[in-house]
């Protein structure tokens, strides 16, 4: 999981904030009926109302001395603050959870919250900056984390449903995402140790259990191909094309990102061992995985416009706010339709990036300039051929936008991802050429 690893629903950052915020799903889902239609509120999208919303319900738990679910609320507010890369923020956030775990260290749930929050907030300013001292800060507040959370107990472990494995597959994605070359043994450390905690299962579900595989491997797998093993780290891949082909089964959509991920890492590997029919085939699947996504998405985008407009209808039936409820009514009908045209426009812009990428891979500089048309064919050129490792269709691509000058923000909606993963990028890019190359960003 390469290019998610970083951020989002999947990706490093969400990751350590869902996997802390779910130590407190279900304490909250078991809260009184004024939590319950915060949660809604969080579930419908609307940021600014669910932040205001989960800030009042914090001060609410604080005056009954619920700290535990004080801290619960405060998590989800990092979330909020996270999903639009403020880290301003979230370092307003940090100083209350900080109080709480120096007023309340005999509760595991929210010192372990406290450093979980700080741990995200440094590899957000490590990725922004690039500084070495927010990354030993990340570092230093993952392991904090992992050590408290290994003091709990069985019975805390269900309670507040922290779920071991990513803790330490977060470390192992760190240390291989933020060095210049990939930390190895402690690659191999902590993938060894959420290896464990995965067999050991900690009564979670099936799904919850096989997502941690999935990753898992898929990260061993990355592993092996620093080292040369390339017929493990193919092997092992197709280990984890395997479960996420079950996982699928049930649920189709659950692990769409992982698969299109499993072939970019076959795309890759095939291309730097020569099988270039192979690597072409993968290439193909990948393309076609992401025209489904592209498809999933456009849906999931209705369906949340959707359960936006039955919250706004909601509210305006307890205000007996007719009028509003009609104006709404337009509103809704002119974002679905807005959402349908963005998203088509987007894949056929997907696509035809796509073929410009794979083109300027095997073909002309004529190529090339058809994905950007200001971008001069030589000196892209003579980008590509300075690496020092392949570069794959995909980094190509990212490096003329990068060329062409575009915003992060433009190239992360043109390439369908969050801001932080193009962020990702740069760094795995940069990894790729001498210290001293001067890359176009």
């Amino acid at each position: 999981m390469k290019l998610c690893k970083s951020f989002i629903i999947k990706g490093f950052l969400l990751f350590i904030l869902a996997v802390a915020a779910a130590c407190g799903v279900k304490s909250a889902q078991e809260m009184n009926s004024d939590a319950d239609a915060v949660w809604e509120l969080l579930r419908s999208g609307d940021d600014s109302v669910a932040m205001e919303a989960v800030l009042k319900l914090a001060d609410d738990y604080h005056r009954r001395g619920d700290y535990d679910n004080e801290s619960i609320a405060f998590f989800y507010v990092a979330q909020l603050y996270l999903q639009q890369l403020d880290t301003s923020g979230m370092q307003g956030v940090i100083p209350k959870m900080e109080k709480l775990a120096k007023d309340h260290p005999d509760l595991p749930n929210v010192v372990y919250s406290y450093h979980t929050v700080r741990q995200t907030l440094y590899a957000i300013l490590y990725q922004e900056a690039g500084r070495e001292q927010d990354r030993d800060e990340m570092f230093s507040e993952g392991v904090k984390a992992i050590a408290l959370m290994e003091k709990m107990s069985p019975e805390e472990i269900a309670k507040y449903r922290v779920n071991p494995v990513w803790n330490y597959y977060n470390m192992a994605v760190g240390y291989d995402m933020y060095f210049d070359e990939p930390v190895r043994d402690s690659i191999a450390f902590y993938l060894e140790k959420a290896r464990e905690a995965n067999n050991r299962g900690f009564n979670f579900a099936e799904n919850i259990h096989l997502e941690g595989e999935i990753s898992i491997g898929d990260e061993q797998a990355w592993l092996y191909y620093y080292d040369g093993e390339y017929d493990k780290a193919e092997k092992e891949m197709f280990r984890v094309l395997s479960m996420i082909d079950s996982v699928e089964i049930k649920t189709p959509n659950a692990v769409r990102t992982e698969r299109i991920e499993a072939y970019d890492f076959l795309v890759e590997l095939y291309s730097n061992t020569g099988r270039l029919d192979k690597a072409l085939e993968y290439q193909k699947l990948k393309s076609e995985a992401e025209l489904r996504r592209i498809g999933v998405e456009r849906n999931e985008a209705i369906h949340k416009v959707e359960a936006q407009y039955n919250v706004a209808r909601e509210q305006a039936k307890v205000e007996k706010m007719r009028w509003m409820l009609v104006l709404s009514c337009g509103i809704i009908l002119l974002l679905v339709a807005a959402v349908l045209y963005l998203h088509l426009w987007r894949r056929n812009r997907l696509e035809m990036q796509y073929s410009a990428a794979v083109e300027a891979l095997v073909e002309t500089d004529d190529k090339v300039t058809a994905l950007a048309g200001n971008v001069s064919a030589e000196t892209a050129g003579k980008i590509f051929s300075s690496a020092l490792k392949p570069l794959s269709a995909v980094e190509r691509k990212y490096i003329l936008l990068f060329m062409s000058g575009k915003a992060t923000e433009e190239i992360a909606s043109a390439m369908h991802v969050a801001p932080s993963s193009v962020y990702t990028m740069k760094y795995r890019i940069k990894k790729k050429y001498p210290a001293d190359f001067p890359l176009p960003f």
